[in-house]
């Protein structure tokens, strides 16, 4: 820890850290091991990593893994970052720009584990990123703030798509400079599918976020159809479907809403109503 606390200490005397980026150095090596052996690495994977910094988890992760590609937002880390092992890429960049860029994504080389040293104040807008793409489907490892991982076991949205299990708590003594934020190691494992396990409620809820910009009652009325024909192999006619929807008692301002603007409680509140018509059919 001495050595690693020595070498950020060098950097940042002439490159001060900016905490508008959360340029926050983990420099326990426990911990960097730790984080790392969470996401259970071979030698066949391909690693995508955000945020290396001065590349201590990077070096770790390139001793486990096939590949790694790291994207870092911070070009003053290059002469640091350019000494790391040859199965590491570095691209230059906005994390969370470059993977909702669909160029990116379908240029790139598909990744088979994510591991990383999120971003705190990110950490939330970039769990978006994760959630419905088909370029990567599956779990993270990652060391963020420890209250992302209730947010997300309470979240209609990401709770759709993740759990969050905190693996271990981590203290400030583990950064340099200390975040005031209070940290975790946590692996957001994927939902079961909800065609495979016939979970109603998974699947419209991510139905509703897959269609966030078609007006809501369009979007319920098509996932009432679809959910009808992919869990249970039933015919609904969007007659029937609108007919369902009196059962909601929305009012007509939110269904005239995008569904990206309706209020979060609506996630979870319209699958509940529909529940007992899906028992049913």
């Amino acid at each position: 820890m001495e050595q690693l606390l020595k070498e950020t200490k060098q950097f940042l005397e002439k490159n001060p850290a900016d905490i508008a980026k959360d340029q926050f150095f983990l420099i326990d090596p426990t911990i960097i091991a730790q984080l790392v052996e969470s996401a259970h690495i071979t030698h066949a994977d391909r690693v995508l990593e955000v945020g290396p910094g001065l590349g201590f988890i990077t070096r770790e992760l390139a001793q486990q893994a096939a590949e790694v590609v790291s994207i870092e937002i911070d070009e003053r880390f290059k002469p640091v970052l350019d000494t790391l092992p040859s199965n590491v890429q570095i691209v230059y960049g906005n994390a969370y720009q470059l993977i909702n860029n669909r160029s990116f994504r379908e240029t790139t080389k598909p990744f088979t584990k994510v591991v990383a040293s999120i971003p705190y104040s990110q950490a939330q807008n970039m769990l978006h990123n994760y959630t419905n793409y088909a370029w990567y489907q599956g779990d993270l490892v990652w060391l963020a703030p420890k209250s992302l991982a209730e947010k997300v076991n309470h979240e209609p949205i990401l709770g759709a798509f993740f759990t969050a299990h905190i693996i271990m708590d981590v203290p400030k003594t583990a950064f340099y400079p200390q975040p005031n934020t209070t940290s975790a190691i946590i692996c957001f494992k994927r939902t079961e599918d909800p065609i495979s396990s016939n979970n109603f409620d998974l699947y419209l809820r991510q139905y509703l976020y897959n269609h966030e910009h078609v007006k809501v009652k369009n979007a319920v009325r098509e996932g009432i159809i679809d959910a009808a024909w992919n869990l249970k192999h039933k015919k609904i006619t969007k007659k029937q479907a609108r007919e369902l929807m009196t059962r909601l008692a929305l009012p007509d301002e939110e269904l005239e809403k995008l569904t990206y603007n309706i209020k979060p409680e609506y996630y979870f509140a319209i699958p509940n109503l529909l529940t007992s018509w899906f028992n049913g059919i």
